[in-house]
């Protein structure tokens, strides 16, 4: 068996999934740094996004920009010449510890794992097909508020409806909806939402370990009544007690309907089922939407009668 073999059949009987992702993490600081010693351009990329982080990360960030001009060779010599995180002494595993989560490859690394995964026919997780779950969703609220460093985060998109299942007793996933790892999630900084992109998101090594990911984006993206704020639930995360915030289901609906795609039509079509809504509450909810998006009112409006029209046979929204 190669060091390879031995170290991969080593990380699979980890229970942890925790060592699992510093082990990954480590594994992705040796590749990321490797290229960036090669290539002048991939290496001026790392620069550039720990320079835009390191505005809300100001430690780790600025010990890669010193790592990525050169410096604490000992250090970079042990990261090379280890290859688990987990053989490393104490107090250089100290060292790294926080560093390899903050590592700022994701820009290298990304685009070099979704070409490999099309070459090779692949898809890039085991679970890709399967539906986010309650505990994934508020691991990926856990890891986001971790590396923003704050207690709160609003999720919003279509994983944004589990906590409601959670809370009435409604099955999860929701019944008829194509499957879906992403969960979009912001802290209403778009520094730290950024941050979480890069560390969190799509082809990122937390992706990898765990199967589902976080898409960081401005809260502004979120198209929905002027008054969504006021109807948000909130979610405690078990672990870390993170308070998590979640617009209303039909906030949620009418969001889906400013997109208009079929899944989004889906969404809402199922959504209603679960959580019925009036004629009343919905002119009400699209004369706040024109409020604060008066450009989209005329799709919305198009767009709510076809979702009347679809939901027919379930029963119309009633007064």
């Amino acid at each position: 068996m190669t060091p390879a073999q031995k170290l991969h059949a080593e990380t699979k009987k980890w229970a942890n999934p925790h060592d699992r992702l510093m082990q990954r993490a480590w594994q992705g600081c040796r590749e990321g740094l490797a290229i960036c010693r090669r290539d002048e351009a991939a290496r001026q990329k790392a620069l550039e996004f720990s320079n835009r982080a390191k505005a809300v990360a100001p430690t780790h960030m600025q010990r890669w920009i010193e790592i990525l001009q050169g410096e604490h060779a000992d250090h970079v010599a042990t990261l090379f010449g280890i290859e688990s995180f987990f053989s490393l002494m104490p107090q250089e595993q100290a060292w790294w510890d926080q560093l390899i989560q903050s590592a700022p490859f994701a820009p290298i690394l990304a685009p070099l794992r979704q070409e490999k995964i099309k070459s090779r026919g692949q898809k890039l997780n085991r679970n890709e097909q399967t539906h986010m779950t309650l505990e994934q969703f508020d691991h990926v609220c856990r890891a986001a508020a971790a590396v923003a460093g704050v207690k709160k985060v609003y999720v919003f998109g279509a994983n944004a409806i589990i906590p409601w299942l959670a809370q009435a007793s409604h099955p999860i996933p929701l019944s008829g909806l194509k499957p879906s790892r992403e969960l979009d999630v912001s802290v209403n900084d778009e520094q730290l939402d950024t941050l979480i992109d890069g560390l969190l998101g799509e082809f990122s090594l937390f992706d990898t370990a765990f199967s589902v990911y976080a898409h960081g984006v401005n809260l502004t993206v979120f198209q929905a009544p002027s008054n969504w704020r006021q109807r948000t639930g909130k979610r405690t995360e078990p672990v870390n007690t993170v308070e998590i915030i979640v617009p209303h289901p039909h906030d949620l609906i009418i969001s889906k309907l400013v997109a208009g795609r079929q899944k989004d039509f889906d969404f809402a079509v199922s959504v209603e089922r679960l959580f019925p809504m009036t004629d009343n509450v919905l002119n009400e909810l699209v004369e706040e939407f024109r409020v604060a998006h008066l450009q989209a009112e005329a799709g919305l409006r198009t767009n709510v009668e076809i979702w009347k029209n679809k939901i027919l046979p379930t029963g119309n929204p009633q007064d």
